[in-house]
This record gives C-alpha cells, sequence and structure tokens, in this order.
C-alpha cells in the first residue's frame, strides 16, 4: 500500500506515461516494482515541497505513480509472476494508442509537407504566367488577384525586373483598389503581410493620392511606382503623411 494514502488524489497517468511505465516494468517481479513504485512516492513528495521548480517533476510523477501501483497490485495477485506487458490488456491498449498517434502525427507531417510542396509548384505557375503576362503587355485590371498571388514574389525576384516591375504595379493596383480575391478583408490583410513592402508602399501612395484628389487617379503615374521601389518606407512614410495632413484631403 502507498505510504501516501490520504494525501491529495493522484491524477491518472496518460496514455504516452502509461505506455512508458508499463515498458520500464517489464520483467520486474513484485518486490522489484514496489521499490520502484516507493522511489517515485519519495520523490514524488520532494517536488511537492519545491515549488514552482519542482512543478513539471510532481506533474510527471504524479502521471507516473498510479501505474506503478497497478502493475504492483497485478503482480501481487499474479503468484509470482514476473511483469509482461504483452499479456496486460491495459498495456496492450496503450501502446496500440501510442502507435497509432505517432502514426497519426507522421501523416499530419507528411500531409504538411505535400500541401506546402503543391503550394510552391502553384505559385512558381502563377509566377510564370504573370511574367508572361507582363513581358505581352496583358497584365491589366481585368487580370484578377488569385488568393495566393503573394507566394510568387519569391519566384518573381529572380526573373526579369522589367516584368517584375509590371507585376508589382498590377498588384499594387488590386491592393489599393481591392479587387479580385482581395476583396475579401480576409484575403486582403493576408496578401497585406505577404507581398513585399515596396508593392504595399506603392499601393498605400495610390489610395493616398486617390482620396488626396477627391477622385479616381492615374494609376499609371511613374514616379509612384519609382518611389516605391527606390524607397519603400519612405514612400509610405509619404502616403501616411498626405492622408493626415489638413487642406490635402
Amino acid at each position: 500500500m502507498s505510504d501516501l494514502e490520504g494525501e491529495e488524489p493522484l491524477v491518472t497517468g496518460s496514455t504516452g506515461v502509461r505506455a512508458r511505465v508499463c515498458a520500464q516494468a517489464r520483467g520486474l517481479d513484485a518486490w522489484s516494482v514496489g521499490s520502484r513504485r516507493r522511489a517515485v512516492e519519495d520523490h514524488l513528495r520532494f517536488a511537492r515541497h519545491s515549488g514552482a521548480a519542482g512543478e513539471t517533476e510532481r506533474a510527471r510523477l504524479e502521471a507516473e505513480l498510479p501505474e506503478w501501483q497497478r502493475i504492483e497490485a497485478l503482480l501481487e495477485s499474479s503468484g509470482g509472476a514476473r511483469y509482461d506487458p504483452e499479456t496486460d490488456p491495459v498495456a496492450v491498449a496503450a501502446a496500440e494508442e501510442v502507435r497509432r498517434r505517432e502514426q497519426a502525427a507522421a501523416d499530419a507531417q507528411e500531409a504538411a509537407r505535400r500541401s506546402e510542396r503543391e503550394r510552391r509548384e502553384g505559385a512558381l505557375r502563377r509566377a510564370e504566367d504573370l511574367l508572361d503576362l507582363a513581358q505581352a503587355r496583358t497584365l491589366d485590371a481585368s487580370v484578377l488577384v488569385e488568393a495566393d498571388d503573394p507566394h510568387a514574389w519569391p519566384m518573381l525576384n529572380r526573373r526579369s525586373p522589367a516584368a517584375v516591375r509590371q507585376v508589382d504595379a498590377w498588384m499594387a493596383k488590386a491592393l489599393a483598389a481591392g479587387s479580385g480575391a482581395l476583396a475579401d478583408p480576409d484575403v486582403r490583410a493576408a496578401a497585406w503581410e505577404a507581398t513585399p513592402h515596396r508593392v504595399t508602399a506603392h499601393a498605400l501612395l495610390l489610395q493616398a493620392l486617390a482620396n488626396t484628389t477627391g477622385g479616381p487617379v492615374n494609376e499609371d503615374l511613374p514616379f509612384v511606382g519609382a518611389l516605391a521601389e527606390a524607397a519603400p518606407e519612405a514612400t509610405e512614410q509619404l502616403a501616411r503623411w498626405l492622408a493626415a495632413t489638413p487642406g490635402l484631403t
């Protein structure tokens, strides 16, 4: 019997803890298991008086102790046998559950890797399409932004600088107008985070100029894109200044 009887109830161990204790108890007799149980009790008593420093150890020991107690009682009722987790239905079920969880985790990791690979492949195809449209001079407002377009920029940056500038301008105009998939506020917010700073600065300046003039602005003004590419932070500051300065709006 435990010498901790009468103290606060001990929590039942998780499946992983149970499987680990059962594996550690393999081949032990009742006396050896009792020795392990007493050692856990001693360590638990110390951990309970260690304050915050012993909190993690206390939680681990409180989870392990019921398993050592259960195995000890099982062996005491068996008449001198040594513990074999393969003949213990509780241990077998715990081991199977651990294997199931490990397989589920491995499957989830593989699914995540496959999803990331597909996303990158899709972004590469989209980058190629955008570059083709830019080089053909047909990348205009009729081409709608897709939700994953911001992920194409790492591929775009390694290609034709002139074509990339056209794609930058197209995306900035879409961000400023909230067109295509960017009409969805959540998609637009995510795109704003994922798109390069020079593009978002360009979009901010377009918005500020439109508000300043009180009507549509010529989105093809060459200085807007040039400023954003050369000094995105300064461009963003200019946009915010235009939006905040009385008498300009």
